[in-house]
């Protein structure tokens, strides 16, 4: 067993061996400032052996129980970051700073670097149309893009409070289906179904109109990936790709209505057809080329008659026979033929329908067609009756 007088000295060798093994670098300051001591890890850290900092000021400030980050910049150029705590101590009998430094760079960096790479994916997501929020497990909005904002400000909610962060979505839904709108029910039980893993996904199209314009819209719901439980919610304009496929759709039933008006056509054309031998030489000619006069003059005539006929439909009332009889005695004097109605038609419809909106050249589809197929009427009724001897057969000029 030591004696007595001997136990402070085996304690502070003791001391000053940890601190010296310890991975933290550990520096002691006296009152002045200056350095007395540091181990083999303060001298890496600082890059800078004991000889070379003994005795030298510290550089910065010191406050017992301060704890800061600071910056090391090593005599090579290379940059790293400390953090640094301090407490009041004795060394060697006199009033010292004791100083622990640990080297937090490369947590520093990885924190950077995970800022970094969230700034970068917010940017992605900020610069995409499409309107998309996150949801937590409760349905509450912890995060939302761009987009999103934007929209709400745009559409009744400028202050976001109804659709922005802190807001519980799940109740923005219930709130809607509570309303009777038909959607908010359905949406709120897929987006609780992706977050018990029944569904990996929920979509839904809905339309969202506004007073100037029809817009539709896709939702998809994700869950949200990660340690985290909660959702993604987007909202993507759909309304182009509605529309395309609306106009395709209508214009594949246009296709199949004009083969159907052909069918008629032809069996018009044949019961039309005067007899063999009383057909004009000048009609091997389409009309638009014998007399461009006379065939403008048909289409402006065709284009006021369809004009005219729009008009009273909301009324249930016909057109005049009159009009369209005329219209076919006067085609029938220029020996026109069915096909000769048919690019008068074709003319016609696609002036008034230029600038029309889609429901508008619609309806002059609708009312084109029974037109058309009356002055066919029209016309085999004139073949016939010159057939006969009735009408003259010179064109009227």
């Amino acid at each position: 067993m030591q004696p007595l007088e001997h136990q402070p000295v085996a304690d502070d060798r003791r001391l000053r061996q940890i601190i010296a093994e310890n991975a933290d670098g550990i520096i002691v300051v006296d009152a002045e400032g200056r350095v007395r001591f540091l181990n083999p890890a303060a001298e890496q850290l600082l890059a800078r052996p004991a000889d070379a900092l003994l005795g030298e000021l510290f550089g910065f400030p010191l406050l017992s129980g301060d704890r800061a980050e600071i910056d090391v910049l090593h005599p090579q150029g290379d940059h790293h970051v400390a953090e640094m705590r301090v407490v009041a101590t004795e060394w060697d009998g006199v009033p010292a700073h004791l100083i622990s430094l640990r080297d937090i760079t490369e947590h520093r960096r990885a924190q950077e670097a995970l800022r970094h790479a969230e700034a970068f994916n917010w940017a992605i997501l900020n610069s995409l149309t499409v309107h998309i929020a996150v949801l937590d497990e409760h349905g509450t909005i912890i995060a939302v893009n761009d987009a999103w904002r934007e929209f709400a400000r745009t559409n009744g909610d400028p202050g976001l409070r109804a659709t922005g962060v802190g807001t519980n979505y799940f109740q923005v839904c219930e709130g809607a289906r509570d309303q009777n709108v038909v959607e908010a029910g359905k949406v709120l039980a897929g987006m609780q179904a992706v977050l018990r893993g029944e569904l990996p996904l929920y979509e839904l199209e809905y339309p969202c109109h506004s007073p100037t314009e029809e817009r539709w819209f896709l939702l998809r719901v994700l869950p949200l990936q990660g340690a985290q439980r909660g959702l993604v919610v987007a909202h993507t304009d759909i309304t182009e790709q509605r529309r395309t496929a609306r106009a395709a759709a209508e214009a594949e039933e246009l296709r199949q209505r004009l083969q159907a008006m052909e069918r008629e056509l032809r069996d018009v054309e044949r019961i039309s057809r005067p007899p063999s031998g009383q057909i004009l030489a000048e009609a091997s000619q389409p009309l638009r080329r014998r007399n461009p006069e006379a065939f403008r003059e048909a289409v402006n005539v065709y284009i006021s008659l369809v004009d005219e006929a729009l008009k009273r439909r909301p009324f249930d009332e016909q057109l005049p026979s009159v009009s369209l009889r005329e219209l076919g005695e006067r085609l029938g004097a220029e020996a026109a033929s069915p096909r000769d109605v048919v690019e008068i038609h074709l003319a016609a419809i696609r002036a008034v329908s230029a600038e029309a909106p889609i429901i508008r050249q619609q309806a002059y589809l609708e009312e084109g067609r029974l037109l058309v197929l009356e002055l066919m009427g029209h016309l085999a009724a004139y073949y016939r009756s010159r057939s006969l001897g009735i009408v003259a057969l010179e064109p009227q000029r």
